[in-house]
């Protein structure tokens, strides 16, 4: 833990992904998934997420209780001959939804872990905090229940059996670890060697080269990290790549087995040139503990592509969420629609001068076509267009009705002057003297109904923004004369759960008493803080950051 535990920045990414790899207990997680496995999320062991979920189970505990209360009235809603072992499970977990209770059935919420596919079936591995613990609680649930769960023998593993006709599931405690996984039935024993481990893969993920690459790449050899490989599924759909992989899609749909043998050489080729548009997806955590959690989402490009996407990005004012900072609610988005509509166009005009020759393909072939009949119906102003941004800063109501409003909307737009001539035909800005200098304008007091100290400006080639509030024309002066961002983002989001809570607050004031259930809802809004999301376009593709903010 004490290699986790240090900065990134102590070490070269490429010697912190190999020491999180070499980890001796992680090793005996990814020792049993498969280095081709289509996917999978890896838990790396983080001492600050037992501070995250202590705070977590603390905003839940007034509707677990809540629950508690009415349990009754949920156990008479089971069908009969499930209900005595609900009932036994539900005794069992009473009191135990905590980090500590947890612990006391042998579980740990800082558990290395390893979700999995075992072909394209998923398959879970989880360190275990006591073994011989869980074991007892799975006893002692049988034993109130009065049932034992059936059980089979691979050799001399012996695994929960769940039947089914066509896929069948295991679990098992194996040393210290719990795992759990799915087979289709006909390769169920083929399945749970690997899955139990008594039968290791060829070629693991604790030794592939490409895994640690990925976490040197993005950064994540920290906390968590998690991929899904489109190639890898492209490959079992073409009945190629990794054996298990095709031979699990086999047994899962015969029908699309019977039809491999028809796929083509440049079928294959076409298919294959596709999905290295967008190759993988890449996710995991970076930080987590009391104060809340960071996580990246990206989808890698074909580095061309990616390219491309970069050259699209567009400043609009007041849209980075860097100068945001906490708003109860913000969003937009921002791209360069002349470059991007071309982009589409050109390639929309190259698969119709080239089309697919593959029969599976002949949709794209239809879809060129149509793309590039509606490019040519567009109307001329979207080709102008850059984005725009929505904020509210603050919000206070009195009643239902705003008494205090504090925000923005800044518009990205390049023919600012077809974006006055717009602006004019709205009833209330008729009278208006607009124009596009850059210079800053007040409006008079219900110009909008409901809302005052209203500011706008427009600045030629660029945009406009709206402001309302306190300050409102040094705001709109600001984002107007805001410098262009070298990395702008393509979307943001940002939303405050805490003092939505609060609004609803002052909303079913004017209502009268809030429900209970409710009133739980809105104080668990209010132990959550800021909630953001931003995407923007790199070099490996397209990354997008989420980050909680805890209370």
């Amino acid at each position: 833990m004490t290699s986790l535990a240090l900065p990134a920045c102590t070490r070269s990414g490429s010697q912190a992904a190999a020491d999180v790899v070499a980890d001796p207990q992680l090793q005996q997680l990814l020792r049993h998934v498969p280095a081709d496995t289509p996917y999978a999320f890896i838990g790396m062991g983080s001492a600050g997420t037992r501070g995250f979920m202590d705070k977590m189970y603390g905003s839940l505990t007034p509707m677990l209780k809540l629950l508690d209360s009415k349990r009754a009235e949920l156990e008479r809603g089971i069908p009969a001959e499930h209900r005595k072992l609900v009932t036994a499970i539900l005794d069992e977990l009473q009191g135990k939804l905590s980090v500590d209770g947890l612990a006391a059935l042998g579980l740990d919420v800082e558990a290395r872990f390893a979700i999995y596919g075992l072909g394209l079936l998923p398959a879970m591995r989880v360190q275990l905090r006591d073994a011989k613990a869980l074991r007892a609680a799975i006893d002692r649930v049988q034993q109130s229940a009065g049932v034992s769960f059936p059980t089979r023998k691979l050799g001399e593993l012996e695994y929960w059996h769940i039947a089914g006709n066509y896929v069948s599931g295991a679990v098992a405690i194996v040393d210290d670890q719990l795992v759990l996984g799915v087979a289709p039935t006909s390769l169920a024993d083929r399945v749970f060697a690997l899955l139990l481990g008594s039968e290791l893969p060829a070629q693991s993920l604790g030794k592939s080269e490409r895994f640690q690459q990925l976490l040197v790449d993005h950064d994540l050899a920290r906390i968590s990290a998690g991929f899904i490989d489109a190639r890898t599924i492209a490959e079992a759909f073409l009945g190629e790549g990794d054996a298990l992989n095709k031979d699990v899609l086999a047994a899962l749909a015969p029908e699309l087995a019977a039809r491999w043998p028809q796929l083509g050489d440049v079928c294959k080729q076409e298919i294959r040139q596709l999905v290295a548009l967008a190759p993988r997806m890449v996710f995991g955590t970076d930080k987590i503990d009391a104060d809340g959690f960071s996580g990246k989402f990206v989808v890698e490009l074909r580095p061309d592509l990616a390219q491309e996407l970069m050259a699209m990005r567009a400043p609009v004012g007041g849209l980075d969420p860097a100068s945001i900072g906490e708003p109860i609610f913000a969003m937009g988005a921002a791209l360069d629609m002349d470059r991007a509509l071309s982009f589409v166009q050109n390639k929309a005009m190259a698969i119709q001068s080239a089309p697919y020759a593959c029969p599976q393909l002949a949709e794209l072939n239809t879809a060129a076509s149509d793309i590039s009949r509606e490019l040519k119906s567009t109307p001329p102003e979207l080709w102008k267009a850059r984005g725009g941004a929505l904020v509210l800063d603050d919000l206070k109501l009195a009643g239902f009705l705003p008494s205090e409003v504090r925000g923005y909307v800044s518009i990205g737009f390049t023919d600012t002057k077809a974006l006055l001539n717009a602006a004019r035909q709205i009833p209330p800005l008729q009278s208006l003297a607009l124009s596009d200098d850059g210079s800053v304008h007040s409006l008079p007091d219900g110009t909008i109904p409901f809302l005052n100290g209203l500011a706008y400006g427009v600045q030629a080639g660029r945009g406009g923004v709206l402001a309302i509030g306190k300050d409102s024309e040094a705001r709109v002066k600001a984002l107007l004369a805001e410098p262009a961002s070298s990395d702008p983002p393509l979307m943001m989001m940002a939303y405050d759960m805490h003092r939505f809570g609060e609004l609803m607050g002052q909303l079913s004031s004017a209502t009268g008493p809030m429900p209970s259930e409710m009133q739980m809802v809105m104080d668990f809004y209010k132990s959550v803080g800021v909630v953001t999301y931003d995407a923007h376009a790199s070099e490996r593709g397209v990354v997008m950051t989420t980050r909680m903010k805890l209370r």
